[in-house]
């Protein structure tokens, strides 16, 4: 392994989080380019070999609109695929009892073409039901035959490489509070098959049989590594935080291994993580960080699975904001010793669920990457996926000071990011700038130099 790891620390220093306003200090500032390759295959590569596997992706369909920009965008920037309606239950059992995964293996091979990893979504879910559904079935045929049937078809069906799936997608409310059980926690949603109808009163299914039976199935059908995960969301931030919805989840999870003996390494929470660009609108790094330990501690992987940031504006002030705090997030997943995949939901602001005036995706309605006009999100993002990765190999070896040694590692350490990420714009007035930068704010991280031979071993 080279030194590629070791340039991308400078994001602890240069990209800070604004908490209150959209106004944040990003690499672009400190003299990185604007410009140059937007290939991310082969830095993610090289994250993968750090972390035993990483998958970042985004949403596609094969009915969109521009297929020759979604096929350069999934060949150079995301390498990992999810179907944003394909693989739901309308879709792949439109007539009960009769499994059909058109679109589903479509986008499946749409990601093998590209040389792209494919992961399932979902198995369960109480929205986007085909039409036979709810109907006036009684909960035993629910639990007993129709669910389980429907799980089976779309993990049997898929094939043991997809790398996880939403087993159960939105099944703990939003009304919950602390101390709350499991099943009182799925019940809070209100919603089919736990009542007759969403919103109906009517008790249907009074026990999580209905989630055993999914997560069973799933099991029985599924790939030797595939994680099966619940996957959630909060109203304002997502779930991911210290607050009793995330505490639910969790709960939940737990209950799930107690009562089908999955282990807790093939399970997973997928954190959606829709957002916003305002205060209250999207955790801190280390709030992710507690909850992501949390889940780990279980043996249980945690994933960014629906990433999105609305904005109030698309002014560059708020663009900035954005890049800081999908970086943040980014920055919690790599750093987590259990966050495997990183999914950005829908891959331009044209196609995004939340409408386009939103700008909550990480390219505009062009399908340039933001922010404008400097475009420089790309290496925003290119640093953030790599820094993270080393910096946490160094606090696993270190050992000692040296200051001596991190100082004359800087700057060949800034130069090797421009000669082999950016394979432009080679100035060399910018790493000589950069390093008088970090020599000047290195007094703040004290705790991160180790000694010359960790260096090597995390390189």
């Amino acid at each position: 392994m080279t030194k590629i790891l070791a340039s991308f620390m400078a994001l602890a220093i240069f990209a800070s989080v604004a908490r209150a306003q959209p106004a944040v200090s990003l690499l672009i500032d400190h003299g990185y380019p604007s410009t140059g390759s937007l290939n991310l295959g082969p830095v993610l590569a090289q994250v993968a070999a750090k972390k035993g596997t990483f998958h970042f992706g985004s949403t596609y369909d094969t009915y969109e609109a521009d297929q020759s920009w979604s096929t350069s965008v999934f060949t150079t920037f995301y390498k990992h695929v999810v179907s944003e309606n394909g693989c739901k239950w309308d879709a792949t059992e439109p007539t009960q009892g009769v499994s059909d995964l058109t679109e589903c293996l479509a986008c499946q091979q749409f990601a093998t073409t590209n040389g792209n990893t494919f992961r399932g979504h979902n198995t369960f879910w109480h929205s986007q039901t085909p039409s036979w559904l709810p109907g006036s079935f009684s909960a035993s045929q629910l639990t007993g035959t129709i669910i389980p049937q429907h799980v089976q078809q779309d993990v049997q069906g898929m094939g043991p490489s997809v790398t996880s799936w939403d087993v159960v997608n939105e099944v703990v409310g939003d009304g919950v509070s602390n101390g709350m059980t499991p099943l009182q926690c799925v019940q809070n949603k209100g919603d089919w098959p736990t009542v007759t109808a969403d919103g109906s009163g009517t008790p249907l299914v009074t026990d999580l049989s209905f989630i055993y039976a999914a997560f069973n199935t799933a099991f029985k059908y599924a790939g030797n590594s595939t994680r099966l995960a619940v996957n959630d969301y909060k109203r304002a931030q997502s779930t991911g935080g210290q607050d009793a919805k995330t505490a639910c989840v969790i709960s939940l999870i737990q209950n799930i291994q107690q009562n089908t003996d999955i282990p807790y390494n093939r399970l997973a929470v997928g954190f959606q993580s829709h957002l916003t660009a305002s205060t209250g609108g999207f955790y801190t790094k280390q709030a992710l960080a507690t909850t992501f330990s949390t889940l780990a501690s279980l043996g249980v992987s945690a994933m960014i699975t629906e990433m999105d940031i609305e904005l109030a504006s698309d002014s560059s002030a708020y663009l900035r904001y954005q890049a800081a705090i999908w970086g943040d997030y980014l920055d919690a997943c790599l750093y987590a010793s259990n966050c495997f995949e990183f999914i950005n939901w829908d891959p331009r602001d044209d196609l995004s669920w939340r409408g386009t005036a939103a700008a909550a995706t990480l390219f505009d309605s062009n399908g340039n990457p933001k922010p404008p006009p400097t475009r420089s999100r790309r290496a925003f993002r290119i640093i953030t996926l790599l820094y993270v990765v080393w910096y946490q190999c160094l606090h696993y070896y270190w050992n000692q000071h040296d200051y001596y040694h991190r100082d004359n590692y800087i700057k060949q350490l800034l130069e090797f990011h421009y000669d082999v990420v950016l394979d432009h714009d080679r100035t060399r007035t910018g790493p000589d700038a950069l390093g008088t930068v970090w020599r000047n704010r290195m007094d703040g991280i004290h705790h991160l130099p180790v000694s010359p031979p960790y260096y090597y071993q995390c390189l």
